[in-house]
């Protein structure tokens, strides 16, 4: 499944989703202009060893608005705009830019440790990308929203239509395929998408709890 927009108005307007996405677009073409010069991403993304080792910390906030390729970024993107602005009318503006940068750094630090206690290459590989912080607020989302319909292309047979589909539903399917993947040897960093959605899930679920 993938999601088109959901029927879920923002009462407020999502200048920090707004200023994220435009951020994200700006760095983006900061990577063009270098040629995705690869010293410069490894210098700016989270390596695990080395961040494990106390050094390049700020990479934990910095690989958070860097992408590997427009097709990163788009995917990214489209998630951070869709289920953004409701998160961000919960949290507040200021709270939601703090909340955000937690996501993905915890999501972040998920990653280094998982990578470096398998032993294997992903602990020397710079890792990049908003995933771990969107995975967050889609966590968040699923707690404030968990009967919001998503409109999204669903495959179904020989063909793909579009249908609402309950939150609780997408980002059920959604967070089930990032366990499964989760542990395999691949270029994509499923633990730091669970590690920031569990946080995600956490956060509202506290400020459900204590109506804040």
């Amino acid at each position: 499944m993938f999601p088109l927009y959901d029927k879920n108005r923002s009462r407020t307007r999502p200048f920090v989703t707004w200023a994220l996405i435009t951020l994200n677009g700006g760095a983006f073409w900061w990577e063009l202009t270098q040629g995705f010069n690869p010293d410069l991403l490894a210098f700016f993304a989270v390596t695990p060893i080395r961040v494990l080792q106390g050094q390049q910390l700020f990479s934990l906030f910095t690989s958070l608005f860097l992408h590997s390729s427009f097709l990163h970024i788009l995917g990214n993107m489209i998630y951070l705009f869709i289920f953004g602005d409701n998160v961000e009318d919960q949290f507040g503006h200021t709270r939601y830019i703090l909340l955000y940068l937690l996501f993905g750094v915890i999501g972040g630090l998920c990653h280094a440790i998982t990578a470096v206690i398998s032993g294997g290459e992903e602990a020397f590989i710079p890792a990049l990308g908003a995933s771990g912080a969107i995975s967050g607020v889609l966590g968040s989302y699923l707690l404030f929203f968990p009967r919001a319909r998503i409109v999204s292309l669903v495959p179904s047979f020989l063909f793909i239509r579009v249908a609402p589909v309950p939150a609780w539903v997408f980002i059920g399917f959604w967070f089930l395929l990032q366990l499964l993947y989760n542990g395999g040897h691949t270029a994509v960093a499923y633990t730091a998408h669970v590690g920031g959605f569990l946080t995600g899930v956490l956060v509202a679920l506290l400020l459900k709890l204590t109506n804040r």
